[in-house]
């Protein structure tokens, strides 16, 4: 039955009902390198850097709730890297030799992560090679 506080409620704490239990569950989303207010140094791409950073707190401060509430949940933000797709031919050309990823490679990094990441009650921000991004 859906209640009218719960329309106004993060997605995020909507979930926590279904991943409370006993089984170790971890979450992934996709970020971006550039939501890091940490790691900007170049500037630009002000909305889409805005939306990452904004993804990036939403992880952050749902992970705060889900260490009270849902013990057994790990909260990535993963950084797939340039992924040849649509959305990154425009940029394709000024992407190092090597480090324009195939979508299966990606998805195949992201599991090898969720496989092994530390479940901690703790956020993490980890890019495809499984290195921490500063928040």
């Amino acid at each position: 039955m859906l209640r009218q506080e719960d329309l106004f409620r993060p997605s995020l704490s909507k979930l926590i009902h279904v991943l409370q239990g006993n089984e170790a569950t971890q979450v992934a989303v996709f970020s971006a390198r550039v939501g890091s207010i940490s790691d900007n140094k170049m500037g630009g791409w002000y909305s889409y850097r805005a939306s990452k950073a904004a993804l990036n707190m939403l992880i952050q401060t749902s992970a705060v709730e889900y260490a009270r509430r849902a013990k057994n949940v790990k909260l990535i933000a993963f950084h797939p890297g340039t992924t040849d797709t649509p959305l990154s031919k425009p940029f394709q050309h000024a992407v190092p030799e090597g480090r324009l990823f195939s979508a299966d490679f990606v998805a195949t990094r992201l599991l090898a992560i969720m496989n092994n990441v530390k479940m901690d009650n703790k956020a993490a921000y980890l890019d495809w090679n499984n290195q921490t991004i500063e928040w």
